[in-house]
């Protein structure tokens, strides 16, 4: 029997017009920035981590997401490059205290 993932995802939903929210299977919520998603899209023709010139507004609009069973998201991009993250990725994108190790500033709760 396969090894379910080290962490699941209850839901995914917008957070106004820039951001994506999701809901953990362990209750935590995590917000995403799209230009923060975008800019560490790990495919070889974003090259995630080197420093980049501003993003078109197309390159920063979500134009859909998809859940991949429950390994991984893949996240279409208005200017119609997609980005695959697959859960734990996303998960060690999560920029709140918590998940930063700085618990005495919990954003969350979780």
């Amino acid at each position: 029997m396969p090894k379910p993932p080290k962490y699941a995802i209850a839901s995914l939903h917008p957070v106004g017009r820039y951001a994506l929210g999701v809901t953990w299977g362990d209750k935590h919520d995590s917000i995403f920035p799209f230009v923060n998603l975008r800019r560490s899209c790990p495919c070889t023709a974003c090259d995630a981590g080197v420093e980049k010139p501003e993003l078109p507004e197309a390159a920063r609009t979500l134009a859909g997401s998809l859940r991949l069973q429950d390994a991984s998201v893949m996240l279409r991009w208005g200017d119609g490059h997609e980005t695959l993250y697959l859960v734990e990725e996303l998960r060690d994108l999560c920029g709140c205290a918590v998940c930063k190790g700085e618990p005495n500033y919990p954003i969350t709760g979780q």
